[in-house]
């Protein structure tokens, strides 16, 4: 195992959970503001849906899952949100390998550096597990209660 992938994807989960959160609690407090039912899961739905700056995986992953899926290779994912979202960065390398005439090594670091995923592909389960955790890392306010 690479070690050096491994960290490059901690920076980059930590850099997502940290995003989402720091969404979350922005539209939350609007919501609060305004006094709708329910702000928590209205806040996780809608951080969820907002998209990310960036997809969160590693060049080496995202160069071996593309190639193969560009290929039509077989891939297993753990998710249909996994699936979704390799999906989703493969289209966007075809594109761009189309536009400039480049191999999927020259797309693949332009998606995953330049363009915006389309979500945050998380479940929402997920999703509050790690606002929880980010908030208490923050200690910036107590996120009781549940999503349903």
């Amino acid at each position: 195992m690479n070690y050096l992938n491994k960290s490059e994807s901690a920076l980059r989960r930590d850099e997502r959970d940290r995003q989402l959160t720091e969404l979350y609690c922005e539209i939350f407090d609007n919501l609060k503001e305004k006094k709708v039912n329910n702000p928590r899961s209205v806040a996780i739905s809608l951080a969820l849906a907002n998209g990310a700056p960036r997809y969160h995986v590693g060049f080496d992953r995202a160069y071996i899952v593309v190639a193969k899926l560009l290929n039509n290779g077989n891939v297993t994912f753990k998710s249909d949100l996994n699936r979704l979202m390799w999906l989703d960065i493969a289209k966007k390398v075809r594109s761009i390998m189309e536009q400039g005439k480049m191999s999927i090594a020259q797309a693949v670091p332009i998606v995953l550096e330049k363009c915006r995923a389309s979500c945050f592909f998380i479940s929402k389960e997920h999703a509050w597990v790690i606002i929880k955790r980010q908030l208490k890392l923050m200690h910036c306010r107590k996120p009781y209660g549940r999503i349903d």
